[in-house]
């Protein structure tokens, strides 16, 4: 009756209005009867379709509100849904907050639809993916999507729910292009979707890389916030960063927006990344891997990125450790790629460009660290100073012309950068420079005093702020060493011109190291003083820049002290301190006597107060009648003879400010005196300094007088006879050592004359160059011991002996100290122009070979000090000049010298003499200047002169050494160093026709000529040549010829020589290949990775013809005669080489879910010939090394001998067996037979036999080894049959075994199976005793690194030695 009722009076309708009332009044009460009835549905859910659209999603919320997931109304819920999801896709309701409400309270009622639904309304959203463009809200429907296809996959309602979840999951991923929107949302809901498996996750990392660059720049940093949390949760945490870095790295986020923009957005994701390190350590170390695995070039994003990470305490060392070593290691490569002459053009191009790219990248993340990422500014702090403390890779010779800064200039252009931009840098760069200054050593110290010097001269107003922690620094000058203490005033006295109380403190500072003990200190203090002096005459000459401000300092600096008082003057304020100096040691009057020419050069107008201030001083040791009181300038100071007084360097100071005077006119004028309270006249300032002048000019005129008359005993006030005692004739020596330097002062002011003279004029200065020649060289005779000992002592300048030019040069690295020490009297211009004159006087007259070897030796001096000089030295320009101007008549004077040579004459003795003299001339000077084509040119054919057809035979070269000095073999040494360092093929021909052409006897001249054949041959024919020598060395060696009919070089006295020159050109080609097979292993790992060839392959084809050509030449040694070490080195250098080609065959197996990569020809050729060439000769060649040293057991070092074996030769055979192997795995991926070459192996073993008088015993695990060696005898070789022995295995079984559990027996054919073993026939009983029966890899042998072992070490074969058995 009730039901009939309820049929007849259906519940009253609801409209949309009294839903969405009811939903806001909605209580606890029982639901209204008609959103129960199913009748009702239909009309509820058509109300969607005439509401207007802003209602729709209020409407369908409240209805949402009333019905609750218990109810179970899927009837009403599916379609409702279902149409909801249509109008949202039509954009027919506003996308807002109320739609995303609405769509989240569909989420409960999901559980209650039926599966087949939810797979429609699953496809339905997908489907919408292509209208997903601009809008973030276009995307809310995505938060149905992880839970709909959780259902669909534990519903058993379906057959094969995991294919319908993937296949929904693959549309995603396939079907159309993401947008930016769809793709953030994406990722942030991808964490629900836990049910997808690894390889889809995977796909979809890839997927949001690869469609990145749709996304907005605001948006970045969100998304990769989103895709970090990803990785923490352990999702492809590597390829995760790797995208974020290739994303940032590359150009495609600057595409989208201005540059300051990118900077704030990068800046933002080094945030992110630093944070989620913070949480997840894993992460660093990810970005730690991919850096050092070296695939791509460093870029201002991962330099970013270390250095963000580097805040973290954690991985602060790790970081700038991964920096460094990734400068470090693209600087070696370039380095190595300039001195590697077989590499291509186009990868050395690389390598230089790949450096430069990875300084640039350095630089623009320091540049950048303005743009919101501050926080990296401490670990650029940190990483400036380790790349400034860290040892040059390369020299300035080899990174100039190249754009490459080096690291430690790279370091200091970052902390210049930083101390620029960021003020709250600038305390912290200035107090590590000071605890670094104090803390380091010397060496390391003046790179951060450089660093110092570099901000003080670029940014003095904001230094100023830190004049208290420059005084801290200065406090300590006493204890420094002496030249990090100098520098650190030189680098300082720019800043005195902006504070008076900093020039204060240094000359407090400097008078207080005056009073120290250590000479050193003073020395440094004396310089001090003297540059105190200039810095202040220079600010002098600037001053109305002195109030402007630098455009390139910042705007908050301000000026706090104001520049000295014009009108004070240094000079004469400490000119009492300088006369204290004058009461030192020697060195420290050499200082102050160099500082004031400097001072005259910088300011002419202080040349007569300087006259004033040394009369005095000189009157001391100059009497009225213009003699020089030599005697005084020495004493005996604890019984040992020194030099109190440099009066050389005395005079050639006052010389050279007289010589200056026409320039300078010599005023005399100096405001100076106003500081002292009065002002002299012009006209008593003048005659002041006119009278000190005169007196110095008149005193050097009658020393010149004196010296002219070549009175040597009256000019040193006393006689040298038998009767001096050792001090007296130590006295004797010292001072005709001083007055050699007065003789050069004298020279240098008559070279400079004679430019200018003419006629008459010239002829007398002429004499008189040769009358002061003859007086020093008479000089040298009589002081030989003096000049002897000063010269290896370092003191001071020795004189080179013209009489021993091959001891001058044999002794060059003894010389080096004092020329570092005091520069030359003589200026460049002045030995120019007398190298003229007695090169003119020379050609008439070959008499004058005196003038030439004393010019030439003061060329050598010259050269060689010359590289000491620093750039901004004042004398550089005066006493240096053009250095390059002795070049030109230097090689005139060798091709005279070969012609006078080739003649023949009397004379021949002082023609070799001067020609090697020239020659070591020759030799600095291509050191230390940079030449053009046309200069090497030239020098080319001089050396292609120089021995034409005169070669070296065995008699003459024994003539030679009996008398001492092999004038010729010193010349060709010579010839040999300067031929390598500049190069070029006509070199390698003329050194190749030496070889050819010359029988020499001399072991060491023999490798010298053969080395610079093999080093100026390029390549690839260097090799050729090697080979070419190698096999007439094997047919002199295995011959009772005496000498080579093709290279005479090669005889029984030089066979060995030049068997170890070319045993150490194998060597060094045998560590490029080392080196650049690790290249070749990126390169193939990037190839597998994106299937494309790079540049790199290039290399490979050129490593192979390298490696084909060493197989040639090691090959061409097995057939020779070695020595012992000769032999041992022949074995050790076969092992590297196997190890290299092991490693390369390693590299080339692609790896896991990679498609694998043919091998090339040229590859396939190489295996080849290592197999035919290489592996089965080596197997003899050990045999017969093996049965030499059992027909000599009887010498001492047999022992020895057999130790050595037993190191080299298992090492040896396990490197061959490893590269076997590796050609096995290769041939089974490739389907190429590699080993189709190889010989048959021979299955090897031993068994141990008891005594015949001791009773027969069974094995037992922990029997002890027979000591006795008769007691073990050996089978015979039985190829392919298995040993006797249980618990051995055959090399063959090992390989199998590690060869993918066997899967290679096919490769394993008697065909293709290389030996492993050599067979010996012999008996070699004493060989296998218990300590000579060696495992095959010794625990020291090295010859496997970590990840290149393969085989575990418990199934690695042994290499034994079997004999005939004993019948």
């Amino acid at each position: 009756m009730t039901t009939t009722t309820n049929h007849r009076n259906p519940p009253p309708s609801l409209t949309p209005d009294d839903i969405i009332r009811l939903a806001q009044y909605h209580t606890t009460a029982s639901l209204h009867p008609f959103l129960l009835s199913p009748t009702s549905h239909q009309t509820l859910i058509s109300h969607l379709h005439t509401l207007s659209p802003p209602t729709i999603s209020l409407y369908t919320s409240s209805l949402l509100s009333l019905l609750t997931p218990s109810l179970s109304l899927s009837t009403l819920i599916t379609p409702l849904l279902t149409s909801y999801i249509s109008l949202f896709n039509s954009h027919t309701i506003p996308l807002d907050r109320h739609s995303l409400k609405t769509l989240q309270l569909f989420t409960p009622h999901l559980d209650h639809i039926p599966v087949t639904d939810i797979q429609l309304i699953s496809n339905s959203i997908v489907s919408g993916f292509d209208q997903i463009n601009s809008d973030p809200d276009e995307a809310q429907l995505l938060d149905l999507l992880p839970k709909c296809l959780h259902i669909v996959l534990n519903s058993d309602e379906v057959d094969k729910p995991r294919d319908l979840v993937d296949a929904v999951f693959d549309r995603m991923l396939d079907d159309v292009p993401w947008s930016g929107v769809l793709l953030v949302k994406l990722v942030s809901i991808i964490r629900e979707f836990q049910f997808v498996d690894k390889v889809r996750v995977r796909r979809f990392v890839e997927k949001v890389f690869d469609e990145m660059h749709r996304v907005e720049l605001q948006d970045l940093p969100s998304l990769v916030y989103q895709l970090l949390v990803l990785a923490s949760k352990g999702v492809n945490k590597r390829e995760v960063i790797e995208g974020i870095v290739v994303f940032f790295g590359g150009k495609g986020c600057l595409e989208k927006g201005g540059l300051s923009i990118v900077r704030e957005v990068e800046g933002t994701v080094l945030l992110h990344v630093n944070f989620a390190v913070k949480q997840d350590p894993s992460l660093g170390q990810e970005v730690m891997a991919l850096v050092r695995s070296d695939v791509w070039v460093i870029d201002h994003f991962v330099v970013g990125l270390l250095l963000s990470i580097g805040r973290i305490r954690r991985y602060s060392e790790n970081a700038m450790g991964t920096l460094k070593t990734a400068l470090t290691t693209a600087y070696k490569d370039y380095k190595f790629s300039r001195h590697c002459k077989w590499l291509p053009d186009g990868l050395k191009k690389e390598y230089l460009q790949n450096a430069i790219l990875t300084e640039t990248a350095v630089l623009r993340a320091v540049n950048e660290s303005n743009y919101g990422r501050e926080h990296i500014v401490p670990s650029i702090v940190q990483l400036g100073f380790v790349l400034l403390e860290s040892v040059e890779e390369m020299s300035h010779q080899e990174l100039g012309n190249t754009g490459l800064i080096g690291s430690q200039e790279l370091g200091l252009q970052m902390l210049k950068s930083l101390f620029e931009v960021h003020d709250m840098a600038r305390n912290e760069i200035i107090e590590q420079c000071k605890f670094r200054i104090l803390s380091l050593k010397p060496d390391q110290s003046l790179s951060i005093i450089r660093l110092l010097g570099n901000l003080v001269k670029n940014y003095p107003h904001p230094m100023l702020e830190y004049i208290s922690h420059l005084k801290e620094l200065l406090d300590y000058f006493g204890f420094m060493q002496s030249k990090v203490a100098s520098h650190l005033i030189d680098v300082l006295l720019p800043l005195i011109k902006f504070s008076h109380n900093l020039q204060d403190y240094i000359i407090l500072v400097v008078r207080k190291a005056m009073f120290r003990q250590e000479d050193q200190i003073r020395l440094a203090a004396a310089g001090a003083i003297i540059n105190l002096i200039i810095a202040e005459r220079q600010s002098k000459q600037n001053k109305p820049c002195f109030f402007q401000e630098s455009s390139s300092q910042a705007s908050s600096s301000q000026v706090h002290e104001v520049p000295p008082v014009t009108g004070s003057d240094l000079f004469k304020e400490l000119s009492g301190l300088l006369q204290r100096c004058l009461y030192q040691q020697a060195k420290v009057k050499e200082v102050i006597y160099r500082g004031l020419l400097k001072l005259v050069l910088v300011d002419p107008l202080t040349a007569g107060a300087v006259f004033d201030f040394l009369l005095p001083h000189f009157l001391k040791f100059y009497n009225e009648e213009g003699q020089l009181n030599l005697i005084q300038c020495v004493k005996t100071d604890n019984s040992k003879i020194c030099v109190v007084e440099p009066l050389d360097d005395l005079l050639s100071c006052v010389s050279w400010i007289l010589l200056l005077q026409p320039q300078a006119k010599s005023d005399g004028r100096s405001d100076s005196w106003a500081s002292f309270g009065f002002s002299l006249t012009q006209d008593t300032e003048q005659a002041q300094g006119t009278h000190s002048g005169e007196s110095f000019s008149s005193a050097l005129s009658t020393l010149r007088k004196l010296l002219r008359k070549g009175n040597l005993e009256g000019i040193l006030g006393q006689t040298k006879d038998a009767s001096l005692t050792g001090q007296q004739e130590e006295r004797y020596n010292y001072s005709g050592w001083i007055l050699s330097g007065v003789i050069k002062v004298i020279l240098n002011t008559v070279a400079t004359e004679l430019e200018k003279a003419t006629d008459d004029k010239k002829i007398e200065l002429e004499k008189e160059f040769a009358d002061l020649v003859d007086l020093y060289v008479s000089l040298e005779k009589n002081t030989p011991n003096c000049a002897q000992n000063t010269q290896n002592d370092g003191t001071r300048k020795g004189i080179t002996q013209s009489t021993a030019v091959d001891s001058t040069y044999k002794n060059e690295s003894d010389n080096t100290k004092f020329i570092k020490e005091k520069p030359p009297v003589l200026a460049t211009s002045s030995i120019y122009q007398l190298f003229k004159t007695s090169f003119e006087l020379y050609k008439h007259d070959s008499t004058k070979s005196k003038l030439l070897n004393f010019v030439l030796s003061a060329i050598l001096c010259q050269i060689k000090s010359f590289a000491y000089v620093a750039k901004d030295d004042p004398l550089k320009s005066l006493i240096y000049g053009d250095i390059k101007v002795l070049g030109p008549p230097l090689l005139k004077l060798i091709v005279l010298l070969i012609k006078k040579d080739a003649k023949g004459k009397k004379d021949n003795g002082d023609i070799k003499g001067l020609f090697l003299l020239a020659l070591m001339c020759l030799k600095e000077f291509v050191i230390v200047n940079s030449h053009s084509p046309e200069e090497i040119r030239e020098i080319e054919e001089m050396l292609s002169d120089s021995v034409g057809e005169d070669g070296v035979d065995s008699e003459s070269d024994h003539d030679y050494q009996g008398n001492g000095i092999n004038n010729q073999r010193e010349k060709l040494l010579i010839l040999c160093d300067i031929a390598k360092m500049i190069g070029g093929d006509i070199l390698g021909s003329w050194a190749i026709h030496i070889c050819k052409s010359n029988n020499i006897a001399n072991p060491k001249f023999a490798k010298s000529v053969v080395t610079l054949a093999l080093s100026c041959t390029q390549a690839p024919n260097d090799l050729v040549v090697a080979q070419e020598i190698a096999m007439e060395l094997a047919k002199t060696m295995g011959s009772p010829s005496e000498k080579s009919e093709i290279y005479a070089i090669i005889n029984r006295s030089t066979e060995s020589a030049i068997a170890t020159g070319l045993l150490q050109l194998v060597e060094s080609v045998i560590a490029d290949m080392d080196r650049l097979s690790m290249k070749l292993k990126i390169c193939l790992a990037g190839a597998y990775k994106d299937g494309k060839r790079n540049l790199y392959f290039t290399l490979e084809e050129t490593l192979y013809q390298r490696a084909e050509a060493v197989v040639e030449l090691l090959s061409s040694f097995l057939e020779m005669n070695l020595k012992d070490s000769q032999a041992e080195h022949l074995l050790k250098l076969a092992t590297k080489f196997y190890k290299n080609l092991a490693r390369i065959s390693k590299f080339h197996i692609a790896p896991k879910g990679c498609k694998q990569i043919l091998p090339s020809l040229k590859c396939q050729k190489l295996v080849e010939v290592t197999c035919k060439r290489l592996t089965a000769p080596l197997y003899t060649f050990v045999d017969r090394m093996q049965q030499k040293q059992k027909e000599s057991r009887a010498s001492k070092g047999l022992i020895n001998k057999i130790k050595r074996e037993n190191r080299c030769i298992p090492d040896l055979i396990f490197q061959i067996e490893d590269y076997e192997k590796y050609l096995i795995l290769l041939s089974k991926a490739t389907k190429i037979n590699l080993l189709r070459h190889a010989k048959r192996s021979t299955a090897r073993d031993f068994r141990i036999t008891e005594p015949q008088n001791v009773p027969q015993q069974e094995n037992r695990p922990n029997q002890e080894p027979i000591s006795d060696p008769q007691d073990i005898t050996h089978q015979e070789d039985v190829p392919n049959k298995e040993p006797n022995m249980d618990n051995d295995s055959t090399p063959q079984n090992d390989l199998v075994q590690d060869s993918d559990n066997g899967e290679v027996d096919a490769l394993l054919s008697p065909e293709t199976v290389t030996p492993f073993a050599a067979d010996d026939d012999a008996e070699a009983e004493s060989l296998f005793s218990p300590e000579t029966v060696t495992p095959l890899v010794a625990d020291g042998s090295g010859s496997c690194s970590e990840d290149e072992t393969i085989i575990p070490s418990s199934k690695r074969s042994r290499i034994v030695y079997d004999s005939e058995d004993e019948a």
